[in-house]
């Protein structure tokens, strides 16, 4: 019997149809360029990598409100780049340790100390007359407009009597500072110094004192030491200050100071390529209009700016003379140094480096002679950034040293723009004393980096409603997952299917995330994409709403996906985040802290053990049952304390949910305002009408008082005209014609009041 073999179809593999993409392409990352002014298309030099430099700190005060926009501001855009984009980022920030702003506050610190704080151990006689020659001084030079004889006596009520301080500001921006600086002088030289301590009166004092000795006595600094020990103070402090931000550490950090031998060649370079000149002093200078007069474009950043002499002597600094520069928008890479400047030996003599040249140095350093991203405050624009720009191509020769410019806009304190040169900053640590970390952050996320952002009221009510919102939602999130965890232990049967508002919930999270998507793709828009989570959580909270009114039974899992994503994006903003990715991190609460299980469950177990001797001994005497309620009202009280909520629910449980800092003390406020409310109307009552009364009391006396009266006294005035009006004052010399304006005022004033009383009593 034969046996036939049957060939073996071959085995294909099924046709696979490839998904087809129904929606829109997915937008390209566009970022705002400085360069352009306005967004373009993000492509960095080499793919999944960006070189990027940041203008740092001048460190010779403390870091103030407008660092913190400028630098967590950049921090969050470094984040969405790095941690949702995906780019290798290469970051560097400069400490700019060597400058005019440095040597005078150095230098300045140093003599005060030398020849006031290390010297005088009480304030005596010649302490004081040392302080107002300082305070004549300062007046002298700062507050020409006082005209006055003298200082002691006239300085203050003419302070007083300035009507057009707003007209004085818009040309003398200074002005407040100095009268600020002058009046604490004054206050304490000439009025309270019996009840001042010695630190107390040297801190007044200090601000007038250190310009005179420095004009005197600055010359004679010559110890290097001196001009190194206060940026070394100032860098450490502004170091923590970012820390306590939670702002990341650069990748590389630069100090000018340890950068001087490749100034000296990198200005020496710039010279031989035909764009800079010594000058007879031994300093160098950029020439701008051989610059651009070669291809070159000068002030790519603010054209409009290049002939603006005030910004561009503003930029050299206030120790250059700018000694026989060609032209006048020309500008220091290498300045020769004066008595009482820290120097180093170059080939054009001893020496310091101009401000702009520091940057252009340590950022080709790193980055070569194109990088993807430079940034800085907007207030660099000109003339910083565009010299930099200007001394790197002209260095290199080429015509694009950076590709993307990030300037953060101003900051501005309640409508006022805040200036370190005008001593009207708030610094960060006194910032952090009246808010959070984390709603600092919220700030400047919920504002477009390169926009101005005005520190306001409004603005403040709606962070604090974030915040609050969003710690909420995660308590409540993390309370229903405990309950849920807690129903599987015992065994419950729990159903999985989900219901069409669960399906609802999950198409609000693919909205969301395409929403941060296309937020982070336009302009790294932190601000858009918080507003988006925000709308998120508000449809989550109505879903948590329907399931305890009973219309829907919760499913756990839609919530914390919703929850882990939400803290996905927060991360990558910079927020400190939850490891169990349910939440933030309560920063003001000891999340962290340890201890044994004994003193961690004590104050529980306690507050369990007095309400078992509470509902124990009512039911013993039989008590009301309204008693019964008073019971477990109390405990609910006392576990607030603790920290733990129990909200009611509609089928009689009660949710436990851990409170963080801020809900416990919204609940305990509440607690306490309900007891204290009727207690605080009758106090309120009473004050008020021993208050009317009081001041009923006051203002018949002083209507009983006629203005002939008014001024008749002899320790201030010694002579009188005939309605009483003082024309010379106790030393005998003549009122000024301001304060006889002042006090012609206050007799009519009185005046008025005194008829009213003599009428009343017709």
């Amino acid at each position: 019997m034969s046996t036939v073999t049957l060939k073996k179809a071959p085995v294909r593999q099924p046709e696979w149809f490839p998904p087809v993409n129904k929606n829109s392409e997915k937008p390209t990352l566009q970022i705002y360029n400085s360069l352009t002014r306005t967004k373009n298309d993000f492509h960095t030099i080499k793919p999944g990598h960006i070189t990027w430099y940041s203008c740092g700190p001048t460190v010779y005060d403390n870091s103030h409100m407008g660092h913190a926009r400028n630098y967590v501001s950049t921090d969050i855009c470094r984040r969405i780049l790095q941690d949702y984009f995906g780019f290798n980022i290469k970051f560097i920030q400069n400490v700019t340790d060597i400058d005019d702003k440095i040597i005078i506050a150095a230098r300045q610190q140093y003599l005060f100390e030398q020849h006031v704080s290390d010297v005088y151990k009480q304030v005596n006689n010649e302490l004081l007359s040392k302080s107002k020659e300082y305070l004549a001084s300062y007046i002298g030079k700062n507050l020409p407009e006082f005209t006055g004889s003298s200082i002691e006596t006239e300085f203050i009520p003419w302070v007083d009597s300035i009507q057009n301080i707003q007209e004085i500001i818009k040309e003398k921006p200074k002005f407040p500072m100095y009268i600020k600086a002058a009046r604490t002088a004054h206050e304490s030289i000439y009025g309270k110094t019996n009840e001042l301590s010695l630190e107390q009166f040297l801190a007044n004092i200090k601000d007038v004192a250190m310009p005179h000795l420095d004009k005197e006595l600055g010359d004679t600094v010559t110890d290097p030491s001196v001009f190194r020990k206060l940026p070394a103070y100032w860098e450490k402090r502004y170091n923590e200050d970012m820390a306590r931000l939670n702002v990341l550490p650069p990748s590389i950090t630069t100090r000018v100071s340890e950068y001087i031998p490749d100034i000296i060649e990198f200005v020496d370079k710039i010279v031989e390529n035909g764009y800079a000149y010594r000058t007879e002093d031994g300093s160098v200078y950029f020439d701008t209009v051989k610059y651009e007069h070669s291809h070159h474009a000068y002030a790519k950043l603010q054209p409009w700016n290049k002939g603006d002499l005030s910004l561009i002597d503003d930029g050299e600094g206030s120790l250059s003379t700018g000694h026989s520069k060609k032209n006048p928008a020309d500008f220091a890479l290498w300045k020769a140094s004066k008595p009482g400047e820290p120097s180093w030996d170059s080939k054009w003599g001893k020496g310091r480096p101009g401000w702009h040249i520091e940057c252009s140095v340590m950022a080709s350093d790193m980055t070569g002679e194109t990088m993807d991203i430079h940034s800085g405050g907007i207030d660099l624009c000109f003339p910083h950034h565009d010299n930099e720009l200007a001394q790197s191509e002209a260095y290199f020769d080429n015509k694009q040293w950076v590709n993307y410019f990030m300037h953060n806009g101003h900051l501005h304190i309640q409508g006022q723009k805040m200036s370190k040169s005008l001593k009207n900053f708030i610094t960060i640590d006194e910032a952090l004393n009246d808010f959070s970390s984390r709603q600092l952050r919220l700030v400047f996320a919920l504002t477009p980096w390169e926009k101005p952002l005005d520190f306001k009221d409004s603005l403040i009510s709606e962070v604090k409603a974030m915040e609050s919102t969003f710690s909420k939602f995660f308590t409540n999130v993390r309370a229903l997952n405990s309950d849920y965890k807690h129903k599987v232990d015992e065994g419950q049967f729990i159903s999985r299917k989900i219901s069409k508002y669960e399906r609802q919930l999950y198409d609000d999270l693919t909205t969301a995330q395409d929403e941060v998507d296309i937020a982070f793709n336009d302009n790294l828009s932190s601000s858009q994409a918080l507003r988006s989570i925000q709308d998120l959580v508000s449809k989550s909270n109505n879903y948590i709403q329907l399931t305890a009114t009973g219309t829907t039974e919760l499913r756990i899992e839609v919530l914390l996906s919703i929850t882990n994503w939400i803290v996905k994006v927060l991360d990558i903003l910079g927020f400190e985040t939850r490891s169990d990715r349910l939440g933030w991190i309560d920063v003001s609460s000891s999340e962290d802290s340890t201890g044994s299980a004994e003193d961690i469950a004590l104050p529980y177990v306690k507050a369990l053990s007095l309400f078992r001797d509470s509902v124990r001994n009512l039911a013993i005497n039989k008590s009301d049952l309204n008693e019964f309620l008073k019971a477990s009202d109390a405990i609910r009280s006392q576990l607030i304390n603790l920290g733990v909520s129990l909200d009611d629910r509609p089928d009689g449980s009660a949710l436990v949910k851990f409170l963080n800092a801020q809900e416990k003390e919204q609940l305990i406020a509440q607690q306490e305002a309900k007891l204290k409310a009727i207690a605080d109307k009758e106090k309120r009552k009473q004050e008020q009408a021993a208050a009317n009364a009081k001041k009923e009391q006051e203002r018949l006396a002083k209507m009983k008082v006629r203005p002939q009266d008014l001024f008749q006294d002899k320790e201030l005035y010694s002579e009188w005209d005939e309605n009483g009006i003082p024309t010379k004052d106790a030393k005998g010399e003549e009122v000024t014609k301001s304060m006889k304006k002042k006090l012609l005022k206050q007799y009519q004033q009185q005046d008025k009041l005194h008829q009213e009383y003599l009428k009343s009593q017709q």
